[in-house]
């Protein structure tokens, strides 16, 4: 855990966002914050520092058919402390080598690396942005901070098999497993539910 990751202070969180769940603000809000006050700190020491959060691109897959990525955590994926629980999202830390010139930039490319690195898929726009997510639950949830976003793309599979299973399912199949999904998940998909997005094109 010696890499830099991209973190916001609590403090400056919670000067803009009050409340805890899936928010629905604006992205250029999450943008402004994340140009003015992101920083990048070693990763050891963020996850035990809940004066700041990590900023974490969180995406939700969608096949052309309209299933959904669904995947499990496996004992050999990093995060321990969500061993077992199902995801919605794929998405992982920010770091200081991700391309661009500003912290905003950086997030934006360590969002597309971090989909490249956990799955393939083929025939995607940019991803739509959903909401944000602010937990105050776990110890996990205490130190990170989730920029939700939705993509459609032809799904071939993941590449990180040692980490996590995968199936695609509909949304039924997503209910199904509700109460086994990792807090983030459920919050997104009650997102998606509320506002019609699974639905929709991405």
């Amino acid at each position: 855990m010696d890499e830099m990751v991209l973190v916001i202070k609590e403090a400056d969180v919670q000067k803009i966002f009050k409340d805890y769940g899936f928010l629905d603000v604006p992205l250029d809000v999450v943008k402004d914050l994340t140009e003015k006050r992101g920083f990048f700190v070693r990763r050891g020491k963020a996850e035990k520092d809940e004066s700041v959060r990590q900023l974490i691109p969180y995406v939700v897959v969608r096949n052309e058919e309209g299933l959904y990525l669904l995947v499990k955590r496996l004992k050999a994926q990093t995060e321990s402390r969500l061993h077992g629980f199902y995801s919605i999202g794929i998405g992982g830390h920010v770091n200081d080598k991700d391309e661009g010139h500003s912290p905003w930039l950086k997030f934006l490319s360590g969002m597309e690396r971090e989909v490249d690195e956990e799955i393939s898929v083929e025939n995607y726009n940019w991803p739509t942005y959903l909401g944000l997510i602010r937990e105050n639950t776990t110890a996990v949830n205490k130190v990170h901070l989730g920029v939700t976003f939705t993509i459609a793309a032809k799904v071939n599979g993941i590449k990180e098999i040692d980490k996590f299973s995968w199936r695609m399912v509909n949304v039924e199949g997503l209910r199904e497993k509700y109460d086994e999904m990792e807090s983030w998940s459920k919050l997104a998909f009650d997102a998606l539910e509320r506002k019609g997005t699974y639905n929709k094109s991405c």
